[in-house]
């Protein structure tokens, strides 16, 4: 037994119909989960230095990228975060303590 819906305007739509429009939602929050940002949590090419740099210069320190970048991160996020005009060793310091 084949079932199929009807709408207001006796237009027939099959269960096929109905499971595409179902799917749609799902195949369009799959593909967004893609698209992000760009910045230091984002993994791809980009070195536990750069990625400190990029969170020192705008971003709080991150002490989940530490525990898995060490040291790296933690320079670059130093080198980053004196980058920006009025921080010094010991402001950019202090961001690191948790």
């Amino acid at each position: 037994m084949k079932r199929s819906f009807y709408l207001n305007s006796n237009k027939k739509i099959t269960s096929k119909g109905i499971m595409m429009l179902m799917l749609l939602p799902l195949f369009f929050i799959s593909t967004s989960e893609g698209i992000k940002s760009i910045n230091a949590s984002s993994d791809g090419d980009v070195s536990c230095y750069d990625k400190g740099i990029i969170d020192g210069e705008d971003h709080p320190f991150n002490q989940g990228m530490y525990n898995r970048c060490g040291e790296d991160y933690y320079h670059g996020f130093l080198q980053g975060c004196m980058s920006v005009e009025g921080n010094d060793r010991d402001i950019c310091e202090s961001a690191t303590d948790a």
